[in-house]
């Protein structure tokens, strides 16, 4: 039996990276429209707040995770039996809903925190298209106590992910698998071992035992 990165580990792991990612996402948008358009021969020094802001695309960003923030926050105290808090549409209460997510999910089920993670994945990716970023590779999540994963093709503590888009690689330049490639993988779930495993372009699998 391959070893594995327990599945609740992986769940609240990837949920915790989204919304940390969510959140500074949020305040780049926030600073975006919080920028007046100048338009040649209509700006004097003032905010006509009857304008729009000059980036529809980032305004509409930021107002679909202050929705969302509070709609994941309620849905999670609703499956704890918790009554809804109201939360004013300050971006501030947006990652105070969001951070309350985060503790909600340690006590829901794995269905719940895969909904939100998915959710907050869909709304990143229209963010980064406002916003033109990209993501920055993350270290490998591990079991409290349990030592980095290692590459299978190089034995380096050398992995690296992007979360939000499933993408593991091997960041050594001298690493390359049986066939000369670089070392690809995404992390999926497996029926056979009943939890998450990192599977490699080869067909091998990896993750971290528990």
């Amino acid at each position: 039996m391959p070893a594995v990165i327990p599945a609740h580990i992986v769940l609240r792991t990837r949920l915790k990276d989204s919304v940390t990612h969510a959140v500074d996402l949020g305040d780049r948008l926030e600073g975006l429209i919080a920028i007046k358009s100048r338009q040649p021969g209509s700006f004097h020094g003032k905010v006509d707040h009857s304008q729009p802001p000059w980036n529809a695309p980032a305004a509409y960003a930021i107002t679909s995770l202050h929705a969302l923030s509070r709609r994941m926050e309620r849905d999670l105290r609703e499956d704890r039996g918790l009554s809804p808090l109201p939360r004013g549409g300050s971006h501030a209460n947006t990652r105070k809903a969001l951070e309350a997510v985060v503790v909600h999910a340690e006590v829901v089920d794995d269905f719940m925190v895969r909904l939100c993670t998915r959710e907050l994945d869909r709304w990143w990716r229209s963010a980064s298209i406002a916003l033109n970023e990209i993501e920055v590779p993350k270290r490998l999540p591990r079991s409290p106590g349990k030592p980095e994963p290692r590459c299978p093709f190089c034995n380096g503590t050398t992995l690296r992910v992007k979360i939000m888009e499933n993408d593991i690689r091997c960041i050594s330049p001298k690493c390359i698998d049986a066939d000369g490639n670089k070392p690809v993988a995404r992390m999926e779930y497996s029926v056979i071992a009943g939890d998450y495993v990192v599977r490699w372009q080869d067909g091998i699998i990896m993750g971290q035992a528990a």
